[in-house]
């Protein structure tokens, strides 16, 4: 089984990277090189730094893989700041993380027979605030894109992980995660549950 996982170095890809050991040959990328590659030579994986804005290389990573039974599209951002002082490279970094990068793997992956993906988002009520209009559109369309895309593909499950706060990194610009906010390994296991059962759901709401 080819296993892919985008963003493996965030706290859930890490998570559903070491809880795929052992089930397929693993294909991890990430933004921090030297904690991606660190990460795979722990899990015997294969590893490949990349910029997501870069669709060659995506369409390259790709390429070399062949079909791909299981992808994982984990990569994230978040720059809060109000409408009028987001400035069009924080726009850009946001939309490149939580969407550009999800349409590349979909338009380049070639599938192979009964494949699932799965594609993290957010419950949209939780995200609509006051700081988080670029977060929240690009997971808004995130949805939009999904639902297009499984019209589109035959044969393919794709799922959208409506997830609540996940004590990781995403919030260090908030001064750390909220009080009782889920546990990466816990988000992963159920993540991995539902996308085994016979017929996962469109979204998965944990």
């Amino acid at each position: 089984m080819e296993i892919v996982i985008f963003g493996a170095t965030g706290g859930i890809g890490r998570a559903l990277a070491r809880a795929l050991q052992g089930r397929g040959r693993l294909w991890l990328t990430g933004r921090n090189e030297a904690a991606l590659f660190e990460l795979a030579e722990t899990l015997g994986a294969e590893a490949e730094a990349m910029d997501l804005s870069d669709e060659s290389a995506v369409q390259a990573f790709l390429a070399e893989i062949g079909p791909v039974d299981r992808l994982f599209y984990a990569a994230g951002a978040v720059f809060p700041a109000p409408l009028a002082r987001t400035d069009r490279e924080a726009w850009e970094r946001t939309f490149t993380a939580n969407l550009w990068g999800a349409f590349l793997a979909l338009k380049h992956v070639r599938w192979g027979a009964g494949a699932r993906g799965v594609f993290l988002g957010a419950y949209p009520q939780r995200i609509a605030l006051p700081g988080l209009g670029a977060y929240a559109a690009s997971k808004w369309a995130l949805e939009g894109l999904l639902t297009v895309a499984r019209r589109e593909l035959r044969g393919v499950r794709l799922m959208l992980v409506r997830l609540p706060a996940v004590a990781t990194g995403i919030w260090a610009p908030f001064g750390g995660p909220p009080k009782g906010a889920m546990d990466p390994e816990e988000a992963a296991r159920r993540i991995l549950e539902a996308v085994e059962a016979e017929a996962p759901p469109d979204i998965l709401e944990l």
